[in-house]
């Protein structure tokens, strides 16, 4: 993976810049005092950081100016006025929406229409787009999406493209890097696509780019910290002490601890867990998987088939794994934990996440303090639930209330509204995606392509990590994933959220942490299931 550069360590404060510039002033242009104004930032940033804590740094001119030199048709989809940018949704059919809508993660293309107005007409207010602005288009995909249907999806991919000829397509989703990869191949700027490894944005450069953190990063980050705090090798003494105790003939708490591993066979992520996480282990404290690994497809039909066989790859008769790290997109935790449960087995569960599971409104549906109603992931509430014990590492925001999301604070600054769009978690991922592609239009200045801004792109800074709370954010040089650290938790299913207000809870430990920094500790200070009050 590549480095976080000089700004690894994080300080919270963000750095500042005045930002590329331009000639201007001509016949019918702006003004020297217009092209120099910085009345609009506030304390070295584009607008109130108070607004949105990764607002990018301050450049000169005011924010919406008309600019007639900006070069103008620089790239497909720029024109000296507009910037042509596709939103592609796709319908992952009714019983993955159910689980979705449970979690606060759905969401359709009519909703998707009204967050890309109110945030295109933000950025368009408040970052310098140099005499552009954003046209968004909001389309609905013609394909089976789960399991992918790829040679459809890939169709649309091309369809999209000729019939729109944007700079730009977002499309939120975890599956189908081929689709991404086939955006790259027609040199087009694609975001969205969440848990693909820094191998594939390099690959695909410098159209691929991902407002979360690669899968690489976390799989490096995961190996660091379970090496230093959860191996059992080199005799530490350690024990599977998260594991549940509901099976007494095979209770893993007083255990060595035995890894497995569960992720998609997404073609990109298995082999970035088979090439990146496997030898990593293997290496830095000769953990060895072994035979306790599966990859499944995201395929709701064939779901909870699927499960079963990752339950026997894991809970082998001799040597099972006492601890599963479940790379997973958030609805095949479902599956895999009712597959667990029903089989009486009850290993820690693990989590290394880029794709939401470390969202509260998602633990909630894995586990639930609420006993007198089971649900698919915790099928036997009177036991407990597999997930009660859950630790491991979180790449997104700390969970705070709804009204003090960045997404939700610019929504409504933007609508003067105090009414919420349903989905609001969904809210989050939009508005990360937008305020990162927003901030890289504007630091790559006038004339824009996808290998200017590439280029420009690490000149924005770091913002956030160390003491913030809130993760580093920027890009060192070739390297297209906007996170750079990951923080360690616990999952509290008896504590309100400060979300939702609903009991179950992420609970941030020790602190967020980039790679090689995680301290060396008997075992992280996270109670166990019994003691998470």
């Amino acid at each position: 993976g590549g480095s976080t550069g000089t700004g690894s360590t994080g300080t919270g404060t963000g750095t500042t810049g005045t930002g590329p510039t331009a000639t201007g002033g001509g016949a019918g242009g702006p003004s020297n005092k217009t092209l120099n104004d910085t009345s609009h930032c506030v304390s070295g940033r584009q607008f109130s950081p108070s607004l949105f804590f990764y607002a990018p740094p301050c450049v000169k001119g005011v924010p919406g100016m008309s600019l007639p030199n900006n070069g103008g048709a620089t790239y497909q989809g720029v024109s000296g006025t507009t910037i042509e940018i596709v939103n592609y949704v796709s319908d992952y059919g009714a019983e993955v929406d159910q689980i979705l809508k449970a979690q606060g993660l759905y969401y359709n293309a009519s909703q998707a229409a009204v967050w890309n107005k109110t945030y295109v007409n933000f950025i368009n207010s408040h970052y310098q787009l140099w005499g552009r602005k954003i046209h968004i288009d909001t389309i609905e995909g013609n394909c089976r999406t789960v399991p992918p249907d790829y040679q459809c999806l890939i169709g649309d991919m091309d369809k999209t493209v000729a019939k729109y000829h944007p700079y730009a397509v977002i499309w939120d989703t975890t599956v189908c890097s081929e689709c991404f990869a086939e955006l790259s191949r027609l040199h087009v700027v694609n975001l969205g696509g969440f848990g693909f490894s820094d191998a594939f944005h390099a690959a695909n450069a410098p159209y691929s780019w991902d407002a979360g953190e690669s899968s690489t990063r976390i799989e490096q980050e995961f190996a660091d910290w379970w090496c230093h705090q959860m191996t059992s090798q080199g005799g530490s003494g350690r024990t599977a002490i998260y594991a549940g105790t509901q099976n007494p003939a095979e209770n893993f708490t007083k255990k060595p601890r035995v890894l497995g591993v569960v992720s998609t066979n997404d073609p990109d992520n298995q082999n970035t867990v088979q090439n990146v996480l496997f030898p990593l282990l293997k290496k830095t404290c000769g953990e060895n998987v072994g035979n306790h690994y599966y990859f499944y497809a995201q395929n709701i039909n064939t779901a909870a088939q699927q499960s079963q066989t990752a339950e026997e790859r894991m809970n082998t008769p001799s040597n099972p794994a006492t601890s599963v790290l479940c790379l997973c997109d958030p609805v095949a935790p479902q599956f895999g934990l009712n597959a667990y449960a029903n089989n009486n087995y009850w290993p820690e569960s693990i989590l290394a996440t880029d794709q939401s599971m470390d969202f509260d409104t998602t633990g909630q549906t894995y586990s639930s303090k609420d006993t007198s109603q089971d649900h698919l992931a915790c099928p036997t509430p009177q036991r407990g639930c597999g997930f009660d014990g859950a630790v491991g590492l979180a790449t997104s925001d700390p969970q705070t209330s709804v009204n003090a999301t960045d997404a939700v604070k610019v929504y409504r600054a933007q609508t003067h509204q105090n009414g919420l769009p349903t989905s609001a978690q969904t809210l989050s991922i939009f508005w990360d995606i937008w305020s990162m592609l927003g901030a890289m239009i504007e630091n790559t200045g006038p004339d824009l392509t996808p290998q200017r801004m590439a280029g420009a792109a690490p000149s924005m800074g770091f913002i956030g990590g160390g003491q913030s709370g809130r993760p580093l954010r920027g890009f060192a040089r070739n390297y297209y994933s906007w996170v750079q650290d990951a923080g360690v938790v616990y999952w509290n299913k008896n504590k309100p959220s400060a979300y939702n207000g609903v009991p179950g809870h992420w609970v941030p430990i020790e602190g967020r942490f980039t790679l090689g920094r995680f301290s060396t500790m008997k075992q992280p200070p996270a109670p166990t299931a019994a003691n998470r009050r």
